[in-house]
């Protein structure tokens, strides 16, 4: 992609984190990172030996969420990775000099309240989170949607069509969703709110800003349809919903939880018995949403500062 809109890359400039998805083999995978917007490209750093930059070695492929206040950016692009101790990446990085010298200010004025923080911890931060334990990853845009509460406002790229559904809308029950998290990090997360929606779709994984309500019994989102219609899934698709609860300077202050399983999903105007219960729970805690998901976690990924963690549930 040769440029961005101005709408497109004002959102990106003024966005705090990114909601960064690859695919892996337990499905999507997203968690937030910080970020810098340079001409068409995101630029962000990851550990050497995370998740992320193990799935990229293998498929350079990505997908992201970028919000600000009611706006939101999702793409999708192409990654490169630069990394001091890997040779395979040195003849890239030599001839991309310029372009990531330009990046690498970039992100370090942009994201200067987190070296402070990590300054102030300095003793407590682990190898993984400082310069010499991670990579420096640009990101070519090749797909990108503004969106906001209403639905889709601009697109760029082949995205998906009509939004897979359900026949027919039940509300069912299972485990509590929060059951394998830590009770400090579930109660800084609450019970509903924002969350960043990965889906594997037809073309490819795509991160949908949703909205989001668990209790003791299930876990649903919900979002305009013309949104959901950007992944181009199924009436059932491998998601991962993640939840955080952000600090603005300290990374040892922030919580989070990432669901990974399966969304079955139903949309308005395509289900016929359940529809008025499918939009009294979507105008619950979404109002105006015309798609609702339940997710069924096959597995609990939980973050806090510098620990994590995993469970599946029972």
């Amino acid at each position: 992609m040769s440029f961005l809109s101005t709408a497109v890359q004002d959102v990106l400039d003024r966005g705090q984190f990114c909601a960064v998805a690859t695919m892996t083999p337990r499905g999507p995978h997203c968690t937030p990172l910080v970020y810098v917007g340079s001409g068409a490209r995101v630029w962000l750093t990851t550990s050497r030996k995370s998740v992320k930059a193990n799935a990229w070695r293998r498929d350079p492929t990505m997908a992201g969420l970028v919000r600000d206040g009611d706006l939101a950016v999702t793409f999708t692009g192409t990654v490169r990775t630069y990394d001091a101790l890997d040779r395979r990446t040195w003849g890239a990085a030599v001839a991309g000099a310029t372009s990531i010298a330009r990046a690498t200010a970039a992100f370090s004025a942009k994201n200067a309240r987190f070296f402070a923080g990590y300054a102030v911890d300095a003793r407590q931060v682990p190898f993984a989170w400082t310069p010499p334990g991670r990579v420096f990853v640009g990101v070519d845009l090749e797909r990108t949607a503004l969106v906001d509460a209403q639905g889709v406002q601009e697109g760029r790229g082949r995205w998906g069509g009509t939004p897979g559904s359900a026949a027919a809308f039940r509300r069912t029950k299972g485990p509590d969703p929060f059951a394998e998290v830590p009770a400090d990090v579930a109660e800084r997360l609450g019970r509903d709110g924002d969350g960043a929606l990965a889906i594997a779709g037809e073309r490819g994984l795509v991160v949908l800003p949703v909205r989001w309500r668990a209790d003791a019994t299930s876990l649903y989102v919900a979002l305009p349809k013309d949104i959901l219609a950007l992944a181009g899934a199924g009436a059932e698709a491998s998601v991962a919903l993640t939840v955080d609860a952000a600090s603005i300077w300290r990374a040892r202050d922030m919580v989070g939880a990432m669901f990974q399983g399966t969304a079955a999903f139903a949309v308005e105007g395509e289900v016929g018995s359940g529809a008025s219960s499918m939009r009294s729970l979507a105008s619950s805690f979404a109002p105006g949403a015309t798609a609702v998901g339940r997710v069924t976690p096959a597995r609990v990924v939980w973050w806090q500062g510098w620990t994590s963690g995993s469970a599946e549930p029972a």
